[in-house]
């Protein structure tokens, strides 16, 4: 038991990590403008939003909570249609403890951006914290297929069948595709995803891995 506490607890250091939205996210009336560049469709964001954005995640990731709730706040009231804002005010009502709050911001960042997988992977984590495990895998996987390119959604779903489930075959199906998504040295700097591929791999083996090929497949 001591074994699966220390696990639990470095997972969630990990999670904690990689929780900001970076990006608008823009869905609905307000879409983003494009052009190509070189044969790539390149997105380009208001700069006024981009700017008003980045000062709020800056309050973000400083810890100063209020201050970037009232930017954040003030960016959906001139650009109601990006999901990001919506997200990140997710994520800072569930760490100051308003569960009611966040929820009510996902639900506000999924009304505007459908597919928004970042919002998606928030609510799975708020899922999953209180026990509806089966939801939280649901959203996961909407995730993925929001975006099959969605780290964080492998990783957390991986999260979800090792310590919740008790699936490591699934565990380790989905901690690999994270292995393979991931932005070098952004989330697991001390590769500690690695060390739970390998122990993971010990404990399933090669013949019982072939058997959970058929489920439900996301991504490349």
């Amino acid at each position: 038991m001591r074994h699966w506490i220390n696990q639990l607890g470095s997972r969630r250091v990990v999670l904690v990590m990689a929780l900001a939205i970076g990006a608008l996210a823009g869905c609905g009336g307000s879409q983003p403008q494009t052009r190509a560049a070189g044969g790539a469709v390149v997105v380009e964001y208001p700069a006024d939003a981009s700017t008003r954005y980045a000062r709020a995640l800056g309050f973000m990731d400083s810890g100063a909570d209020e201050r970037a709730v009232i930017e954040f706040e003030r960016v959906i009231g001139t650009y109601p249609d990006y999901a990001g804002p919506h997200v990140n005010l997710a994520i800072i009502h569930a760490r100051s403890g308003r569960p009611d709050a966040a929820m009510l911001s996902l639900q506000r960042a999924i009304a505007v951006c459908s597919d928004c997988a970042a919002a998606y992977n928030q609510l799975g984590i708020w899922q999953r914290q209180r026990g509806l495990f089966a939801a939280a895998e649901q959203s996961y996987l909407t995730a993925i297929e929001s975006n099959p390119d969605y780290a964080l959604a492998y990783f957390n779903l991986g999260v979800l069948y090792d310590l919740y489930q008790d699936r490591p075959d699934l565990a380790l199906q989905y901690y690999e595709g994270f292995a393979q998504r991931r932005r070098p040295g952004a989330i697991d700097k001390q590769d500690v995803v690695d060390k739970w591929i390998i122990d993971l791999r010990r404990r399933v083996g090669e013949p019982q891995r072939a058997a959970f090929t058929m489920h439900r497949q996301v991504g490349p």
